[in-house]
């Protein structure tokens, strides 16, 4: 790889816009807060408590953002394996779907991206059509991509795409980048074109047409 490609790529990660990763907690808490009203069976009610409680609880543990990186991680291991024990031993609960989105989140905050790609696809087998999916397919794009799988990436984010949801603008800017990645850059301007087209007034419709502006 040479300098200049090397220097491409390092921008494009740079300039990532995620979606899914890191806002599963906010949105995890608030469902959990809603969904508990109204839930009858003393396990899903468990599990949704406990889940409440584990997604507080790593919101306060990665306050405030100077925090070293050892706390960081270690509040993250910790909120991972708790999932992990919802996942095993509370599962089939409305809760679940939201347990395997956070593990994959922790994880992939935590750089473990095969267990990040274990339980998005764990979610996309069991759950395909809950509300939750594209975004969950979009995550597993993005641990795909930092794995170099940017064949399995670019699939993801495609499809995505053809589903016509709020995400297709940013997933579309998603598989440009991963398009021209793997030199593909007729695929790339196609995919950067219909980004800026869907929302141009979009951050990552303003990443797209730099890009387009780069390698046409």
């Amino acid at each position: 790889m040479n300098e200049s490609t090397a220097n491409i790529i390092k921008t494009l990660n740079k300039y990532k816009v995620y979606i899914g990763i890191g806002v599963g907690v906010a949105i995890a808490a608030s469902a959990g807060s809603l969904s508990f009203i109204t839930m009858n069976k003393k396990k899903t009610q468990a599990a949704w408590q406990n889940l409440w409680k584990i997604n507080k609880d790593l919101t306060m543990a990665l306050e405030p953002r100077g925090k070293e990186a050892k706390e960081r991680d270690a509040a993250l291991s910790s909120a991972a394996n708790a999932y992990k024990y919802i996942r095993d031993n509370m599962s089939s609960t409305s809760a679940t779907p939201w347990v395997l989105f956070q593990l994959g989140n922790v994880s992939y905050r935590l750089k473990n991206y095969d267990e990040a790609i274990q339980a998005y696809n764990d979610f996309l087998n069991r759950y395909r059509s809950h509300s939750l999916s594209p975004i969950v397919r979009q995550s597993l794009g993005y641990a795909y991509e930092e794995k170099g799988l940017l064949s399995e990436a670019v699939q993801q984010f495609e499809t995505v795409a053809a589903q016509n949801s709020f995400l297709t603008a940013q997933v579309e800017w998603d598989a440009g980048r991963c398009y021209e990645k793997l030199g593909q850059t007729d695929d790339a301007v196609r995919s950067y074109t219909r980004a800026v087209e869907l929302s141009p007034n979009s951050s990552c419709a303003t990443l797209a047409q730099y890009r387009l502006s780069a390698i046409r």
